[in-house]
């Protein structure tokens, strides 16, 4: 004889008008013969929804004018170390000007000397005259290979030393930016499970009331299984996700007001300043300039020897006054091969395919920020579609609040929890966008080298 609809009295039962005598009999009698364990139970349950039902009202309908700030959720980023960022990106200067300190000091001068004893006259085959014969000699040489030195290709080697500190500085920008979009990750999933876990909670304990409920009345034999095994399953699946959030946080929701902010990108102005200023396409321009210096200082004259060149000598004479002159002079090398130009051919050929590369990295780039983009616009309207359904429930439940305490209409209390956890997956879904969308915001500073990916956000705050 039970139902699943309730009184304000009696959980599953509905006050009915009875016209019968012998009807009103046979209840008076069955309250009679009814167990005192399945009276007890049965209101323990109903005290059990009615606490529910207020703590659930408290946080829907009370909590409306001060919301604790750990319940409010504004999109915001976190900031850099930039002391220590300043400090490596002074060092990596430094040693940039020391590298073209170093190159500015090769002068191309060269030192060398000999000294020998002539050991001809001992073995007797030293036939020079008395002028030419001498026993040792000591000689010194100053040459000057200026092919080699600083002089030659300065600006052009100058500038390949800053390009190439340049890439150095861009490859560990991107590390850098890398590892914030990680950690803001983080943050972001730090926050969005501790908003979602208090919501779980609250869906998991209104579950497992409905399943103590159900199994009342399915071993009362009032109902049928399916709706246990359905509760069964939903409860599952909450729990499911409530034990993958690794925290324990304590504090309730609030469910009175969906804080939040919908975030809308500037596209074009992100866009133009992606295709001058974005990191990969940076290092395109940058690689293709110094493959164009190493051509400028790849040439056949960095291949020849010319090297003017003075050089003293001391001869010491067996029969003759020591002696000693200088002379001055060019030595020179002149490699004959085709090397040096099938070098620059090959530099030109790169060059040719880091330019065209360039190109399909740009579609890459703006393919990828377009879908990014798509995810931001479905997580918006997902955001902004649960705060209208998180509105009209509210105002429902509002409205069936009233009706319970005026006793209009039928009074079902499963019924009335379930509305609730309708409400709370609401809820739910509300966080996920946000925090989908929250995620997505933060993969775009990857393209965004020197600037924040706020500067092209135009952010609304939500509100019922």
């Amino acid at each position: 004889m039970k139902a699943l609809i309730a009184t304000d009295n009696h959980i599953g039962y509905k006050h009915t008008e009875l016209t019968s005598r012998s009807f009103v009999l046979f209840f008076y009698i069955l309250a009679i013969v009814m167990p005192a364990k399945a009276q007890s139970e049965d209101k323990y349950l109903f005290r059990q929804f009615e606490e529910r039902f207020a703590l659930l009202d408290s946080l829907i309908f009370q909590y409306e004018i001060n919301i604790p700030s750990e319940h409010i959720h504004t999109f915001k980023l976190l900031s850099k170390d930039s002391a220590s960022v300043q400090s490596l990106d002074s060092i990596m200067d430094e040693k940039v000007a020391l590298q073209i300190k170093a190159m500015k000091a090769e002068t191309g001068l060269l030192i060398s000397g000999q000294t020998y004893y002539r050991l001809d006259e001992g073995f007797g085959i030293n036939d020079d005259d008395a002028l030419s014969r001498y026993k040792a000699k000591v000689q010194a040489e100053l040459r000057w290979n200026f092919l080699s030195s600083s002089v030659v290709n300065r600006k052009s080697r100058t500038r390949e030393l800053r390009i190439k500190g340049e890439l150095e500085e861009i490859a560990l920008e991107r590390e850098r930016t890398n590892k914030f979009i990680e950690q803001q990750k983080e943050f972001f999933q730090t926050e969005f499970d501790s908003l979602l876990s208090g919501v779980l909670k609250l869906r998991i304990s209104n579950l497992q009331l409905l399943n103590d409920a159900q199994q009342y009345l399915v071993s009362d034999r009032s109902i049928s299984t399916d709706e246990l095994l359905k509760i069964m399953d939903e409860q599952a699946i909450a729990e499911r996700q409530f034990a993958a959030i690794p925290k324990d946080y304590s504090h309730q929701p609030q469910l009175a007001n969906p804080y939040g902010t919908l975030i809308e990108i500037d596209t074009a102005s992100m866009m133009r300043h992606i295709r001058s200023d974005e990191s990969s396409l940076i290092t395109a321009e940058l690689q293709m300039e110094l493959l164009q210096q190493q051509m400028k200082h790849t040439n056949y004259w960095r291949t020849l020897n010319l090297s003017p060149f003075i050089r003293y000598s001391y001869y010491a004479r067996p029969d003759m006054r020591n002696s000693s002159n200088v002379d001055a002079g060019l030595a020179f090398q002149v490699p004959i091969s085709a090397e040096t130009s099938r070098k620059k051919k090959a530099l030109k050929a790169e060059q040719l395919q880091i330019s065209m590369e360039k190109d399909v990295l740009m579609e890459q780039v703006s393919e990828q920020i377009r879908i990014i983009l798509l995810d931001i616009e479905r997580a918006n309207k997902g955001l902004a579609g649960e705060v209208n359904r998180i509105s009209k429930l509210k105002n429902y439940m509002e409205l069936r609040k009233q009706n319970y305490k005026g006793h209009i209409g039928e009074y079902n209390f499963m019924s009335r929890i379930k509305e609730y956890n309708h409400y709370l997956k609401c809820w739910g879904n509300f966080y996920t966008y946000q925090h989908k969308r929250d995620c997505c915001i933060a993969d775009l500073q990857k393209f965004l080298s020197d600037k924040s990916v706020l500067d092209f956000c135009k952010i609304t705050f939500l509100d019922l």
